[in-house]
């Protein structure tokens, strides 16, 4: 039998550059691989860092990433599969407003971006070019990765409309979306009625008559004089609903008409009544808080003495008138 006695060193002479070879080739393999995860771990922090309300302005970048290497965020493409005729039910675009008399024309028009599973595409990029640590001579590689979120949430923080030059957001979740919602024609004639009727508000003849509704002069001086408070509101306000229904708009309205004018069957006291009970139990409260200074140790002097009595008879009196007044009511 033929013998090969001395070639085993040949041989490992012979493979040990290909041995090495190899061996570099995992070295590599493993460095890229290595860079790769860390591309997309950057291309993920630099997309998901940024979602609102978030900046990423006062992020540190990694320490795993050099600063020579490249991050990038931007907006993507709508994605047509995503496209869902669902979405334009009521349920999410609100209810079908009422056309205009003869025009067949809607009242508004919806913001159909609202909602829309097709937009809000985000992508952030990591870019990274470097030398294989082995074998240089096969120049660098290059690694780029991208991070894609579909991010376009209904955040009110979000919702802004216009308002002239000047653009309005929506500050807490209890904003009213209408203006966001539907878009509006533009109608000047409706706007200049909306301001002349402000103005005349404003400028009315009859604003001291209205005084005693929320700005009462009495009710501020016992208050200051005796540490209660101001005066109270007692403008009736129309209460809270968000409704298109017309039936029940007219409800709200008469139901507030109700508690302006009053109800006999069944009995609602109305706005003139409750401000009458106001007044009187004000009076007598100011009338026992005298009464209660005058007996008090050590008493006070003998003109502070009349000139309380003296507010306790003219009290009296306008207790006695608004008595007269109520039982006018319940006749």
């Amino acid at each position: 039998m033929p013998t090969r006695r001395g070639l085993s060193t040949l041989e490992l002479v012979i493979a040990l550059p290909i041995l090495l070879g190899i061996m570099a080739l995992m070295i590599n393999f493993g460095v890229v691989s290595c860079w790769k995860v860390r591309g997309l771990s950057m291309a993920r922090n630099a997309v998901w860092s940024t979602r609102y309300p978030r900046s990423g302005a006062t992020n540190p970048r990694p320490a795993y990433w050099p600063d020579t290497a490249g991050v990038g965020l931007g907006g993507g493409e709508s994605i047509a599969e995503l496209d869902d005729p669902r979405v334009d039910q009521p349920v999410a675009r609100g209810p079908v407003l009422g056309l205009i008399t003869g025009s067949g024309v809607s009242l508004a028009v919806v913001n159909e971006d609202l909602l829309d599973p097709t937009l809000g595409l985000r992508a952030g990029s990591a870019s990274l070019s470097r030398i294989y640590p082995m074998l240089g001579n096969l120049g660098t590689f290059r690694v780029r990765a991208e991070a894609l979120i579909l991010d376009d949430c209904w955040r009110y923080g979000e919702m802004s409309w216009q308002l002239g030059d000047n653009t309005v957001r929506l500050h807490e979740n209890t904003t009213p979306r209408i203006p966001v919602i539907y878009e509006y024609d533009k109608q000047e004639q409706m706007a200049t009625a909306y301001v002349q009727a402000v103005l005349a508000i404003y400028y009315a003849t009859f604003q001291d008559a209205l005084r005693p509704l929320d700005n009462d002069e009495e009710f501020i001086r016992y208050g200051q004089l005796f540490g209660w408070g101001g005066a109270p509101d007692f403008h009736p306000r129309l209460s809270r609903f968000c409704s298109l229904d017309r039936a029940l708009a007219g409800q709200r309205v008469d139901d507030l008409i109700v508690r302006i004018q009053g109800r006999d069957d069944p009995r609602a006291a109305g706005l003139a009544e409750r401000m009458a009970r106001s007044f009187i139990g004000l009076y007598e409260r100011v009338i026992q808080e005298y009464e209660t200074l005058i007996d008090a140790e050590p008493p006070p002097s003998a003109g502070e003495i009349a000139a309380m009595q003296a507010d306790i008879g003219q009290l009296q009196q306008k207790i006695d008138t608004l008595n007269q007044f109520l039982a006018t009511l319940e006749n």
